[in-house]
């Protein structure tokens, strides 16, 4: 179990009495209406004098849209029960601590399930609004499809995965061919039968979150390594001896993820380079075409800061 960070305890609240498996059954998320399908959940909470956790944050869920996140903060908040933190000796008040919480499925699948796929292409923004239900009551709603995976990445006979109004339901698999999982050819053989579960997070159009085009949570599938960031450390900052600096490259994201018409939006120090460094770096990398919280990405602007550091490279010889 990790912890946030913050004071060194001489002891890290832990488990006093862990919930059993009978436990975690019986707070399995009723709007998780396939019952063939797992959680993983980690939650951050506060662990008081008394054993007991308040004031839990999802940390991470999958999948996402099922409701196992809230199922797990309405388990540890009742039955979870802690041993505090402990600081010189003495009990240690509101110490927070990660919990992770595994939700075992309580029905077996016969089918093997991808919970987080990547994606080659998904729908726009444009297309997630044609989308919207004109019959729709709420201003929001979010759909988890369970779909076939073809061998050519494409999905098909999507079904519902949690509980959702079926004008919604049938909005998400309106726009289900619009989705391409990433397949290579060794990965068709063996997941030919299996299923994707693919999140649709739906806003009203009229709405300023229906009418915002922006990445809130982006899903990064290709990084650039700390070497090839120091590999374009800026000429003119190491000639006059400037050991750091920062450059904020801002991008369009393309319908494949990638990051294209670049541009330094800022950078510091000035005019030493950071910023054109700073863009070349951000022309490498890529996101996944669809967030993991079911909301597209291509056609959003995004800000990325990459910092450069020549003195991390001196330490590190």
């Amino acid at each position: 179990m990790g912890q946030e960070p913050g004071p060194r305890y001489d002891q890290e609240p832990d488990w006093a009495m862990k919930p059993d498996g009978d436990t975690i059954s019986k707070y399995y998320p009723p709007e998780a209406a396939d019952r063939t399908i797992g959680g993983k959940v980690v939650l951050n909470c506060a662990i008081g004098l008394n054993g007991r956790a308040s004031d839990c944050r999802i940390v991470s869920e999958a999948p996402w849209g099922m409701a196992f996140g809230e199922a797990g903060i309405r388990m540890v908040e009742t039955k979870g029960l802690f041993r505090p933190a402990r600081l010189d000796g003495k009990p240690v008040n509101g110490a927070r601590v990660d919990v992770p919480i595994q939700f075992v499925s309580p029905v077996e699948s016969t089918r093997y399930v991808i919970f987080r796929p990547i994606f080659s292409q998904a729908p726009s923004f444009d297309a997630v609004a044609r989308a919207w239900p004109a019959k729709a009551e709420v201003s929001e709603a979010t759909v988890v499809l369970r779909c076939s995976l073809r061998a050519d990445g494409r999905v098909d006979d999507c079904r519902s995965a949690g509980r959702v109004d079926p004008v919604f339901y049938a909005a998400a698999r309106g726009l289900s061919g619009e989705f391409r999982v990433k397949v290579t050819e060794e990965e068709a053989k063996t997941l030919g039968r299996a299923d994707v579960l693919i999140p649709v997070r739906f806003f009203s159009p009229a709405s300023i979150e229906g009418k915002r085009v922006a990445v809130s949570d982006p899903w990064w599938i290709t990084t650039v390594n700390p070497e090839k960031v120091l590999s374009v450390y800026p000429a003119q900052a190491a000639e006059v001896g400037v050991k750091a600096g920062r450059g904020v490259a801002d991008c369009l994201v393309a319908p494949d993820g990638k990051l294209v018409d670049c541009r330094v939006a800022r950078e510091k120090p000035e005019n030493l380079g950071f910023g054109a460094s700073a863009v070349a770096i951000a022309q490498l990398m890529q996101m996944n075409p669809w967030s993991e919280k079911g909301r597209p990405v291509a056609g959003a602007r995004v800000r990325l800061p990459i910092d450069f550091n020549l003195a991390e490279e001196a330490a590190a010889k």
